[in-house]
């Protein structure tokens, strides 16, 4: 099963960057510098906040940025995916306050989150329930075929 969207354009809130040549490069590295904006900040910050509030500006102000539009984006190209990858392992390591060497699972486990290219197949998996239960704008129903 397939998506096909013909065009978007560019948007100035939250933006998607992505044109009729299908390439998700540019959308990808604004959201590189939109997240590694807020890890500067969380950075400059953990000294100063408790770990329960790390956890909390992780979880509420840059989490959502990985997550807007994953399930258009996950098809990119997995160089520009695996900047991605270690900008979100980077996010849980500075909210945990750990060393760059602590592994990944261990991180992931206390921050309670997915792997990252789990977390975009979850959203991918339960957008396409919703399309199949009939749980989505009607618009969408008749783009895919069952």
């Amino acid at each position: 099963m397939y998506l096909y969207v013909s065009c978007i354009y560019i948007f100035s809130s939250q933006t998607l960057l992505w044109y009729h040549k299908l390439s998700f490069g540019d959308h990808v590295d604004y959201v590189k510098n939109k997240v590694s904006k807020r890890i500067n900040a969380m950075y400059k910050s953990k000294s100063i906040l408790p770990l329960q509030y790390r956890k909390m500006f992780a979880n509420a102000l840059i989490l959502p940025v990985f997550d807007y539009l994953d399930i258009i984006y996950h098809r990119a190209n997995k160089s520009k995916l695996s900047d991605l990858d270690i900008l979100y392992k980077k996010v849980a390591k500075i909210a945990l306050d750990v060393p760059t060497q602590e592994s990944s699972i261990s991180v992931y486990k206390d921050m309670a989150w997915l792997p990252l290219h789990l977390r975009r197949q979850l959203h991918l998996s339960s957008y396409m329930f919703r399309i199949i239960k009939g749980n989505c704008p009607a618009n969408f129903e008749d783009k895919f075929k069952y």
